[in-house]
C-alpha cells in the first residue's frame, strides 16, 4: 500500500514537472517574440529593410514556385496518365540525321490491340485545322476540329459537362463540343439535340450535338469540335486514311503493373510494329503524355502549348538568386548592426544568459521577421498574379494545399534560420568585458559585410547583362532583314480555294490593296508539310551522269502572286504556273499539265547544279511520286524562328490547300482598308458556302513575333527579376550607409572641423561602395559573357555580344548606387559639426 501510494505521488511529480517545462517553454518562446516584437519597433528602418527584402525576395520565388508547379503537372488531369503514351516515329535521314515525329498512321492502333497483350487500349486522334459553326439563329463561330476514334474518351476522360460523348459513333453527323464552343454557340442553355451547320467542299453539312466536355488549360489535346474518325473517311476522295499521317497522333495504354511502365522487353517489340506495314526503317518509342509539355525536343505542330524545361531551370535558379539575395541583406545589415547591440549582449551575459539562449532569442527575432515577411509576401503574390499570368500566359491561382503548406514552413524557418545564423553566432560570441568597453566596430572594415554586399553586386550585373542580352537579341530578330516584306501584310482565313480570281480583283478594286495571294497557314510552312515514307527525302531527280540524288525540302503552297505580295527578289527563271484550269488536267490522260515549282537559292546550292531551270524532279506526297519542272530560282527568305538556319524550300501551287490569303496594304489608311476587306469578306460569305462565315485577320508581322514567344518570355521574367535584385540590392545600401553614417557621425564632425566640405564626405563614402562595385563588376563580366554566349548559341542568327552592354550594366548599377549613397550620406554631411561632435 505504501509503495503504490508512493508510486502515484511519483507520477504526480513528473507529470507536473512536464508541464512546468512545457510552461517554461511557452514562456520562452512568449519573451523572444515580445523582444523581436520590441526590437523591430525600435530599428524601424532597419528591420523595415530587412523584411522589404524578404518580401520582394519570397514573391518573386513564391510565383515562380506556383509557375514551376503548374508546368510540372501538365497532363495530370487524366487519371491514368501515367500509363498513356504517345507514339513517336525514329527514323534516320540519308544524311545520317535522327528525325522524330509524332505523326504516324492510325492502322497501329489496331495492331497494338491485337498483338501486344500488355495494352489495355489504344487510340487516335487527327488533328484538322479551322471550321465555322453557324446555328440556327446565323451564329457563327470559328473553332479547331479534330477526329477521334471510338476509344479516344475512353483513354482520355475529359470531364463530362452534359451529354454521352459515346453517342459520336452513334451517327456519323454527331459532334462533340468543348464547353467554351458550346457557350460561344448557345450560351447558358443546353447544346444537346441542337443542331450546327458547316460548309464543307461545296457541301453543306448539318450535325447534332451529342456532348460537351471541359478541355483542361493543361491539356496538351485542345480542341474545340470533335467529329468521328470515320466521318473523315467521307471527304478524303478515296484516299486510304489509315494510312495517313498528317496530324495522326496514336497513343497506347499500358495495363497495370510496374506503375505503367513499358517493359524492357515489350518497348523492344512493339518498337517495330511498322514492320507490318512495309517500314523496316522507321522505328517507334513511346512517349509518356506527361513527358510532352516539357520534354519535347522535336517538331510537333499540332500541340500548341509545349513549355520549355530550359526556361523552368532559369526561373527557378533566378528565383533562388533573389531569395538569397533578400537572406544576404538580413545577414549584412544585422551583421553591421552588431556594435549597437554589443551592451545588451554584455548585460544578457553577465547576468547569466548562456551562448545558446542568446543563439535562440536572436534565431527567434529572424524567424518573427520572416513569418511577418511572409504574410506580406502572400499578400503582395495574390496582388501580382495577375499580372503574372498576363506575362507568363497562363491560369495560375494561390489556393493553399500541402504545396503551399511546405513553402511557408520552408520559408520561415529555413530562410529565417538561414538569414540569422550568422549573425545570431557571432553576436552570442561577444565578450562581456569588451562589450561594456564599447564593442569593436563592424560598420566600415567588416570583410563578411563587404562580401555580402559585393554578392549582391554581383548577381544584380549578372541579371542585368542576361536582360540586355534577350533584349538585344529580340530586337534583332524582329528588325533583321528575312528578305521579305513583313509590315502591312494581313491575312485572314476564307477556306476560299476555288474562284478566288473574282475574290481578288473585288479586293484590288481598293486603291490602298497593293497586292492580294493565296496561301497556306503561315504556321505550317516548314517541315510539318512534309510526307516521307522510308526515310526517303521529298524531292528527288536525276544529273545529267544519270545519278539519282535527293534532298529534303521544305513545301509552301502558293499562287503566283506569293513572290509580288511578299517582295520576293527573283533571281533566275520565272514563276511557277497557277492557273486554275491547268492544275485540274494534270492527270489528264491525253494532255497532262506538269506542275512547275520554283526553288530559294538555298535549295539551289544544295542541288549542287550549275543551272536548275528546267530540271525534272519527284515530289513525294501522300506515297505519290509527283513529277515536277523548276522554272525559278528566288532569293533566299525566311519566315521560321531565327533559332534554325535558312533550309531549302520550294514554292508549288496547289489550290486544294490555299484556304489563306495574304493582302498587302498601304500603310496610310489602314483602318479603312481594314473595313473594306471585312466588308467584302462579308459579301462573299453570304454568296459563298465554302466561305468561313467569321472575320478574323492578323497582320503578317505578328505572326512572325509569335516564333519569338519564348523569347519575349523569358525577356520579362529577366527584366522583372532584375529590377527586384536592383531594389534589394539597393535597400541593403540604403541601410548600410544609414547605420554607418550613424557609426560615423563624430568622424564627419572632426573631418568637417578639419575643413573637409560636404561634397568630399559625400565622394568619400561613394568611392567606398564604388569599390565594391568594382570587384563585382570585374567578377561578373566572364560569368555574364559565359551565359550570353550559352544563350545565343542556340541561335542560327545571332546579335553581336558589344562591349557596351557591360559598361552599361557596370554604369547604371554604379550610377543607382551612387544616388542612394548621396541621399543618405547628404544630410549627414551638411549638417553643423558641432551636433556631430555632441553626438557622443
Amino acid at each position: 500500500m505504501k509503495n503504490n501510494v508512493l508510486f502515484f505521488w511519483y507520477s504526480s511529480c513528473e507529470t507536473s514537472v512536464e508541464e512546468s517545462l512545457i510552461l517554461i517553454n511557452a514562456i520562452m518562446v512568449k519573451h523572444y517574440i515580445k523582444v523581436a516584437l520590441r526590437l523591430i519597433k525600435r530599428s524601424f528602418l532597419f528591420s523595415t529593410i530587412n523584411m522589404l527584402g524578404f518580401v520582394f525576395g519570397m514573391t518573386a520565388a513564391f510565383l515562380i514556385y506556383l509557375w514551376v508547379i503548374n508546368e510540372l503537372t501538365y497532363d495530370n488531369c487524366f487519371p491514368d496518365a501515367d500509363r498513356i503514351s504517345r507514339v513517336i516515329e525514329v527514323s534516320r535521314e540519308t544524311s545520317g540525321e535522327i528525325k522524330e515525329s509524332p505523326e504516324s498512321i492510325r492502322s497501329l492502333v489496331r495492331v497494338f490491340k491485337e498483338d501486344f497483350p500488355q495494352v489495355e487500349d489504344a487510340t487516335a486522334i487527327k488533328y484538322e485545322d479551322n471550321l465555322t459553326l453557324e446555328t440556327d439563329d446565323e451564329k457563327r463561330i470559328i473553332g479547331k476540329y479534330v477526329h477521334v476514334d471510338s476509344t479516344f474518351f475512353h483513354v482520355f476522360p475529359f470531364p463530362i459537362i452534359e451529354g454521352n460523348p459515346e453517342q459520336l459513333w452513334d451517327n456519323l453527323d454527331n459532334v462533340v463540343l468543348s464547353e467554351v464552343m458550346a457557350r460561344k454557340l448557345f450560351g447558358n442553355a443546353s447544346a444537346i439535340g441542337k443542331k450546327v451547320k458547316r460548309n464543307y467542299v461545296g457541301r453543306t453539312d448539318v450535325h447534332t450535338v451529342v456532348a460537351v466536355v471541359k478541355i483542361p488549360a493543361k491539356s496538351h489535346i485542345q480542341f474545340d469540335v470533335a467529329f468521328s474518325i470515320d466521318a473523315y473517311g467521307l471527304f478524303s476522295m478515296g484516299w486510304n486514311w489509315d494510312s495517313m499521317r498528317r496530324g495522326m497522333h496514336v497513343y497506347v495504354k499500358m495495363k497495370q503493373g510496374d506503375k505503367g511502365k513499358l517493359y524492357r522487353q515489350e518497348q523492344r517489340t512493339m518498337r517495330h510494329a511498322l514492320k507490318k506495314f512495309g517500314e523496316k526503317r522507321t522505328l517507334l518509342r513511346f512517349q509518356p503524355i506527361r513527358d510532352i509539355h516539357l520534354h519535347t525536343t522535336f517538331s510537333d505542330e499540332n500541340v500548341k502549348n509545349h513549355g520549355s524545361l530550359a526556361t523552368m531551370y532559369l526561373f527557378v535558379a533566378l528565383a533562388i538568386l533573389v531569395i538569397f539575395m533578400g537572406a544576404f541583406n538580413f545577414m549584412t545589415l544585422s551583421t553591421a548592426r552588431a556594435s549597437l547591440r554589443y551592451k545588451e549582449i554584455g548585460v544578457r551575459k553577465v547576468t547569466g544568459a548562456k551562448r545558446k539562449t542568446l543563439i535562440t532569442q536572436f534565431l527567434s527575432e529572424s524567424l518573427v521577421q520572416s513569418f511577418i515577411s511572409l504574410v506580406f509576401a502572400l499578400a503582395l503574390t495574390e496582388l501580382m498574379l495577375p499580372l503574372f499570368n498576363q506575362a507568363m500566359e497562363t491560369a495560375i491561382t494561390l489556393r493553399m494545399n500541402w504545396d503551399i503548406i511546405f513553402y511557408i514552413l520552408f520559408g520561415i524557418i529555413g530562410i529565417g534560420c538561414l538569414a540569422g545564423a550568422y549573425p545570431a553566432f557571432y553576436l552570442s560570441s561577444v565578450n562581456p568585458l569588451l562589450a561594456f568597453k564599447g564593442g569593436r566596430k563592424t560598420g566600415k572594415k567588416g570583410g563578411l559585410i563587404k562580401g555580402l554586399v559585393c554578392i549582391q553586386f554581383f548577381i544584380a550585373i549578372v541579371l542585368m547583362l542576361m536582360t540586355f542580352i534577350v533584349l538585344k537579341q529580340l530586337h534583332f530578330m524582329e528588325n533583321k532583314d528575312l528578305g521579305l516584306d513583313r509590315e502591312n501584310i494581313v491575312s485572314i482565313h476564307t477556306s476560299l480555294w476555288y474562284e478566288v480570281a473574282d475574290f481578288k480583283q473585288d479586293l484590288l478594286r481598293n486603291p490602298d490593296i497593293k497586292s492580294v495571294s493565296m496561301g497556306s497557314p503561315i504556321e505550317s510552312f516548314g517541315e510539318g508539310n512534309l510526307e516521307k515514307k522510308n526515310g526517303q527525302a521529298a524531292i528527288r531527280w536525276t544529273d545529267i551522269d544519270g545519278k539519282t540524288d535527293s534532298l529534303q525540302m521544305m513545301e509552301i503552297w502558293a499562287d503566283g502572286d506569293f513572290v509580288k505580295t511578299f517582295g520576293l527578289q527573283l533571281l533566275k527563271g520565272e514563276l511557277m504556273d497557277s492557273y486554275f484550269e491547268n492544275y485540274w488536267m494534270q492527270s489528264d490522260s491525253d494532255k497532262p499539265v506538269q506542275p512547275t515549282i520554283v526553288i530559294n537559292e538555298t535549295a539551289w546550292k544544295a542541288m549542287k547544279v550549275a543551272d536548275p531551270i528546267g530540271m525534272e524532279v519527284y515530289k513525294e506526297f501522300s506515297g505519290w511520286a509527283v513529277k515536277s519542272r523548276i522554272v525559278g530560282v528566288v532569293k533566299d527568305f525566311n519566315f521560321q524562328s531565327l533559332r534554325e538556319k535558312m533550309k531549302p524550300a520550294y514554292i508549288y501551287y496547289n489550290p486544294e490547300c490555299l484556304g489563306d490569303m495574304y493582302i498587302k496594304i498601304a500603310p496610310e489608311r489602314k483602318q479603312e482598308t481594314l473595313k473594306y476587306i471585312q466588308q467584302k469578306f462579308e459579301e462573299w460569305a453570304v454568296r459563298d458556302d465554302i466561305f468561313v462565315k467569321e472575320f478574323n485577320y492578323q497582320f503578317f508581322s505578328d505572326t512572325l513575333n509569335k516564333n519569338y514567344a519564348k523569347e519575349q518570355q523569358q525577356s520579362r521574367m529577366l527584366l522583372f527579376f532584375t529590377i527586384i535584385a536592383i531594389v534589394i540590392a539597393m535597400m541593403g545600401v540604403f541601410g548600410l550607409v544609414a547605420l554607418s553614417t550613424e557609426q560615423r557621425t563624430k568622424e564627419i564632425g572632426v573631418r568637417k572641423v578639419n575643413g573637409a566640405h560636404s561634397d568630399r564626405i559625400v565622394r568619400m563614402f561613394c568611392l567606398e561602395y564604388l569599390r565594391w562595385i568594382g570587384i563585382a563588376f570585374v567578377m561578373a563580366c566572364p560569368l555574364g559573357y559565359f551565359l550570353m554566349h550559352r544563350w545565343l548559341s542556340e541561335f542560327a542568327y545571332q546579335t553581336p555580344i558589344s562591349w557596351w552592354l557591360f559598361l552599361l550594366a557596370g554604369a547604371m548599377i554604379a550610377g543607382i548606387t551612387s544616388f542612394t549613397v548621396f541621399g543618405q550620406t547628404w544630410r549627414k554631411a551638411s549638417q553643423n559639426p558641432v551636433e556631430s561632435l555632441r553626438y557622443e
